[in-house]
């Protein structure tokens, strides 16, 4: 496999406008903050910036997206209910995945290029059906039909799924291919049904994407992670931007009213006041701008130059992570049964049909196996 380009290797228009991204839009929040009077607003948000400087990192350097750390942290730990995690997460990694994603391109960093426009593609249509079909957008913050345990639960399963199978890989010291085998019809639908699902997800959590994508194409097609890597963070910032724009602006739920500390109305319309440092998107949004639009690139850079071998283990601990984080901080797992049953039947359920398909995938999904060297 070519190595890493080298920032020498990089046209100096290009590098130059690598660096200028991060600092225009640092310079247009800053501008923001001074002129709107927001120094306050972004203070009582200070956990928000906390929680991005590892999310925004792990955005730019996993298939998970910053989503992977704000959802669970929000949710787990800071009692933000779903709906509001997942719009934030959605309209942060609006920002920062985005410009991970044109510095990932700037770079001329590797990508499968039609994984991308098909998996994003799918990703919006499987999103908007999800928000439609069994989303409520007659509430503030577009809940769903679903119990949130339920949601937080799913997400856990899909990541530890996705722990079992690139942990495998490692093991097995299977680091992949340089390109996508031949897209056959199989290759096609595998793409598609991954930003399907994933959109749903994503709708459901503010993640998904990148992750089922990467599962696609990197443990069941056999693409390079060093490769699925930007591939799936490219493709997320295309579901985030759409996210980000029909819950955010549309909705409007980036548009919070405040009176002290708690929030009075939602895009408008007057709702129960509630704590800031739970309901306020805008403000927890804000707080994490100028974080995340630094932290993204960087972790694109780092998992960039990282050995094959690392690269990999550093992706599975941080799905691992998320299955931990859960089994502590979810304390619906240890009163609610059914819900107890459902994570360990769908762990067992999802983990053995993931690995069948990496085990038998050459067969499945009608790829040549590669000739021994």
């Amino acid at each position: 496999m070519s190595g890493p380009i080298e920032p020498s290797q990089i046209k100096p228009l290009r590098r130059i406008a690598m660096w200028l991204l991060p600092v225009v839009v640092t310079l247009s929040w800053l501008g923001y903050v001074v002129l709107a009077g927001q120094w306050d607003r972004v203070a009582m948000h200070w956990r928000s910036s906390l929680t991005m400087i590892f999310g925004s990192f792990v955005a730019g350097s996993t298939p998970q997206g910053g989503g992977a750390v704000a959802f669970p942290v929000f949710t787990k730990v800071l009692q933000v209910p779903a709906d509001v995690a997942r719009t934030f997460s959605l309209s942060i990694q609006a920002v920062g995945m985005v410009v991970a994603a044109l510095i990932i391109l700037l770079a001329g960093r590797k990508v499968d290029r039609k994984a991308i426009v098909t998996s994003g593609l799918a990703g919006m249509a499987g999103f908007l059906a999800a928000l439609f079909l069994i989303g409520r957008p007659d509430t503030p913050f577009w809940a769903f039909r679903i119990s949130p345990a339920y949601v937080k639960v799913t997400f856990t399963v899909i990541l530890a799924a996705m722990a079992y199978v690139v942990w495998l890989a490692l093991d097995e010291g299977d680091c992949g291919e340089d390109e996508m085998p031949r897209w056959n019809p199989r290759i096609w639908i595998g793409v598609l049904l991954s930003g399907f699902a994933g959109g749903i997800a994503s709708a459901l959590t503010g993640s998904g994407v990148d992750v089922v994508l990467f599962m696609f194409i990197v443990v069941l097609a056999g693409l390079h992670p060093r490769i699925g890597v930007p591939t799936s963070v490219v493709a997320m910032a295309f579901v985030s931007s759409l996210g980000f724009v029909v819950l955010g602006v549309v909705h409007g739920q980036l548009d919070v009213t405040l009176l002290g500390d708690q929030v009075v109305a939602i895009g408008g319309r007057a709702i129960t006041p509630g704590p800031a440092a739970r309901y306020d998107v805008f403000g927890l949004w804000l707080a994490a701008v100028p974080i995340v639009v630094w932290g993204a690139p960087l972790g694109t850079y780092f998992i960039h130059v990282l050995k094959e071998s690392r690269l990999i283990a550093f992706v599975a601990a941080m799905a691992a992570l998320e299955v931990l984080s859960t089994a502590i901080f979810l304390d619906e797992l240890r009163t609610n049964r059914a819900l107890l049953g459902f994570a360990i039947g769908g762990l067992v359920v999802t983990v053995a049909a993931v690995g069948y398909l990496n085990r038998n995938r050459h067969r499945i999904f009608n790829i040549e196996e590669a000739a021994p060297a």
